[in-house]
């Protein structure tokens, strides 16, 4: 006999004992409230079947980043940049495309700083498997260049904000690579245009790490530095993985070097100025450089000689670009200005301030946004396309490329630690601060 909660029920073959009024009435009622909920359920589904044109879809970008390794502080400060900016689109109203709004879905992984071997499978899934529409690069030129192929192969739009070897764009023909941040050529350019203007006699020593980013940009800076009458005394390069710089900084000294330029990324950053206490005493460096490091703020509460340290920066908050700039220079403006993106950052991470790293990851985004947008598509081609003729002002400067996808408008800053504060010292006309000569070791 089968049993359902604690009432029988007659076997085959029995006679069903007969149904009080009272049961009939009961079982009505519940059938009466089932034929309710049926007709609810199918007029919810009738209504989001036929909701109007705004019903708020998701656009998916799909990223690696460096959370771990090497580069850890770059890419995690560049995670909560992008992360801001999705928060500012989706708070505002998402992208609209085609009468619809959609919001910013991110798909990511920490990529771990590399090997590059690991990029183009995590790309591979994130297109494949998750079904990301869009794509930001990794942070580095050496993971760009290895995301890159991915892109192309896989057709997705994908913008770089932390790679910027001029070589990714200038020695292979990439299709779907646009870059929004300034180029590694350029990087040292405002430090040996002071040096030339204030201090044009100085000897020149440059160490830098051997990845391609660094190499570029310090080799760069050597040929700009020569034209412009300087001597340079002492070029070398590192591994990436060096641990120790107290020769290099030593034969640097010896021969004869005024100034120190080159750097690399964090932590070989924090390297050169913990080793210089010991290696080149007085007299100090006059005046000290250094790619990307200088610009987080954990260099300068990681050290004890890191004021009039200087280094390039691609955007720092107090450089104010706006709407109203924008309608001067007959720009379209997209996004929140540099105070709202501060403010929104801060208020994301503990009130910390964004650094550039997370400025550029953010305007990233927003480019891309702004691309979809005005392309009114999410085609790979419509959008590519449009991100190749738009040129638009956003909080972190200026966006237009080359026909390779090459960066040509945005401009960058130099700054100096400062009594505990970075000042931005050049150019002049954004400058919060003059910059301070010599540097003292302090």
């Amino acid at each position: 006999m089968g049993v359902v909660g604690n009432m029988a029920q007659p076997s085959e073959g029995e006679a069903a004992l007969p149904v009080s009024p009272g049961r009939r009435r009961k079982l009505i009622a519940i059938g009466v409230a089932f034929l309710v909920i049926v007709v609810a359920l199918t007029a919810a589904g009738v209504y989001y079947l036929t909701r109007p044109s705004g019903f708020s879809g998701a656009i998916k970008v799909g990223f690696t980043i460096s959370l771990t390794g090497t580069f850890n502080v770059e890419g995690t400060n560049s995670l909560n940049g992008i992360k801001a900016a999705a928060n500012w689109i989706n708070s505002h109203g998402g992208v609209s495309v085609g009468g619809k709004s959609y919001n910013i879905s991110l798909d990511y992984y920490d990529d771990q700083s590399g090997p590059q071997g690991n990029i183009g499978p995590l790309y591979t899934k994130i297109i494949q498997q998750d079904g990301a529409q869009f794509l930001l690069a990794p942070y580095s030129s050496g993971l760009t260049s290895a995301a890159a192929p991915i892109a192309d192969q896989l057709d997705r739009v994908m913008l770089s904000h932390g790679g910027s070897s001029d070589p990714i764009w200038t020695q292979t023909s990439r299709r779907n690579l646009v870059e929004v941040l300034s180029p590694a050529s350029i990087y040292l350019k405002g430090a040996i245009d002071w040096l030339k203007v204030n201090h044009p006699s100085d000897k020149i020593a440059a160490l830098y790490a051997s990845d391609s980013f660094s190499s570029f940009a310090t080799q760069a800076a050597i040929g700009y530095a020569v034209s412009q009458g300087f001597a340079v005394v002492y070029n070398q390069s590192y591994p990436t993985t060096v641990t120790d710089l107290s020769t290099q900084l030593t034969a640097a000294k010896n021969a004869g070097a005024d100034d120190l330029i080159g750097g690399g990324h964090f932590n070989d950053g924090l390297l050169i100025m913990n080793q210089l206490k010991t290696t080149w005493t007085m007299p100090s460096p006059k005046f000290i450089s250094l790619l990307v490091a200088v610009t987080e703020p954990n260099f300068q509460t990681q050290l004890t000689n890191a004021n009039y340290v200087t280094g390039p920066s691609q955007w720092e908050s107090v450089v104010t670009y706006s709407p109203a700039e924008a309608q001067t220079l007959g720009l379209t403006w997209y996004g929140p200005t540099p105070a709202e993106f501060t403010q929104l950052y801060g208020t994301m991470n503990s009130g910390a301030t964004p650094s550039y790293h997370a400025g550029e990851a953010g305007a990233a985004l927003l480019v891309l946004a702004s691309a979809i947008q005005q392309a009114n598509s999410l085609n790979t081609t419509d959008v590519r396309a449009k991100l190749g003729s738009m040129h638009i002002l956003d909080f972190f400067g200026q966006f237009q490329v080359d026909s390779r996808g090459l960066q040509i408008a945005h401009s960058m800053v130099l700054v100096q630690w400062q009594a505990g504060v970075k000042k931005v010292v050049l150019p002049s006309d954004v400058a919060d601060g003059t910059c301070q000569y010599p540097y003292t070791g302090m």
